[in-house]
């Protein structure tokens, strides 16, 4: 009597599993979602080889005035003739090596946390993070260093972006985590003036703060007195920009337990040592998406400083778009120039805090 063999298993068929079993299961099940997959398809085709035909094939690239866009595509040579304003606005070319080294060092100050050792990040740190803005304004207006002196009024495009939403937020950041604390605070009167700044400046408009700041705020100081626009701008960016940062820090304070406030007090640690070295640094885990939303929110709300004609990034594309050298209709180009640009950035700052999170995660997942 022959010994019963079972015979191995058969594959699945693969019309039903993998990448094929899925289109047939999800875009391809019957008449109606194949003729919708098919219309769809040929639709995204059709607009993608247009788009790329428009951004690259047909496209102008090498020139240097409006003469030089000849093909039916886009004129790159718009972007590349006016590049040195949208990066760098009207400030002098033979001084742009101090707006290079400005930018640097912004890059040395967001990696230095990497690199220190960790006895030395809040040492050297902290304290260069906190002095980066205002070494950083006095550099590039020249007097308190010897150099020719560049007035605010020269400074703009994307660089002015960039120093500017990063001063804000340096010095937004501890400011908020002030106002969060005072919040919180069991003192009548340091809670209610927490309170009042933090629904003020979170309830009224950007725009509307930006004008308060550029012909209001200067009817506060004593007569004679001329404070730049753009330190009123600056002082307007960071109180916007704590008040949001407040009710994220507020958030992460109540994330965090209470065993954790009770276990600082029987170690016999300070107020302060307590909230520096035990409850900030797990507020920060907590609320760091947060913390970037409202990051590349403020970043982004620098274009609106076009409205009291300051001359960052966006506004130097209008202007460029109203010069009488460049009228043949070229915004497509730069408003897909700024856009690409501010993603790009925004792109890498969620990069930068993916990482930190990573860093910061102390759940010990496989």
């Amino acid at each position: 009597m022959n010994e019963f063999k079972p015979l191995p298993d058969l594959p699945a068929p693969i019309t039903s599993v993998g990448f094929v079993g899925w289109l047939r299961n999800n875009l391809f099940s019957n008449s109606l979602n194949t003729i919708t997959t098919v219309v769809i398809a040929y639709l995204l085709f059709s607009g993608i080889v247009n788009l790329a035909d428009w951004l690259v094939i047909d496209a102008n690239w090498s020139g240097t005035t409006q003469a030089d866009c000849t093909k039916s595509g886009a004129c790159w040579v718009f972007v590349s003739a006016w590049m040195q304003p949208f990066i760098y606005g009207s400030y002098p070319t033979d001084s742009l090596w101090r707006i290079n080294c400005a930018l640097i060092l912004l890059i040395i100050v967001i990696a230095s946390p990497y690199y220190l050792p960790k006895n030395l990040r809040s040492k050297i740190g902290v304290p260069f993070f906190l002095i980066y803005p205002f070494f950083c304004a006095a550099f590039l207006d020249g007097r308190m260093f010897g150099l020719e002196f560049v007035s605010t009024d020269y400074w703009g495009g994307f660089s002015l972006n960039i120093l500017l939403a990063a001063a804000s937020i340096i010095i937004a950041f501890p400011l908020s985590f002030l106002w969060a604390l005072g919040r919180r605070s069991d003192m009548p009167f340091i809670r209610s003036v927490s309170v009042i700044l933090i629904e003020f400046f979170r309830g009224v408009p950007v725009l509307a703060l930006f004008f308060m700041g550029s012909v209001m705020l200067p009817l506060f100081f004593p007569e004679g007195t001329n404070v730049d626009k753009l330190i009123r701008v600056w002082i307007v960016l960071i109180l916007f920009m704590s008040g949001y940062m407040a009710e994220v820090f507020r958030g992460g304070f109540q994330a965090i337990a209470q065993g954790q406030y009770e276990a600082a007090d029987s170690l016999g640690l300070s107020y302060w040592q307590k909230t520096l070295q035990i409850i900030l640094p797990q507020v920060i885990k907590v609320s760091m998406p947060n913390i970037l939303a409202t990051f590349i929110m403020l970043f982004k709300n620098t274009t609106f400083l076009l409205i009291i004609g300051i001359f960052e990034m966006l506004n130097t594309v209008q202007s460029a778009l109203s010069n009488s050298n460049w009228l043949g209709g070229y915004a497509a180009e730069g408003y897909l120039f700024v856009g690409f640009v501010f993603w790009c950035c925004c792109f890498g700052m969620s990069m930068i805090s993916n990482n930190i999170e990573r860093k910061l995660d102390t759940s010990h997942k496989n």
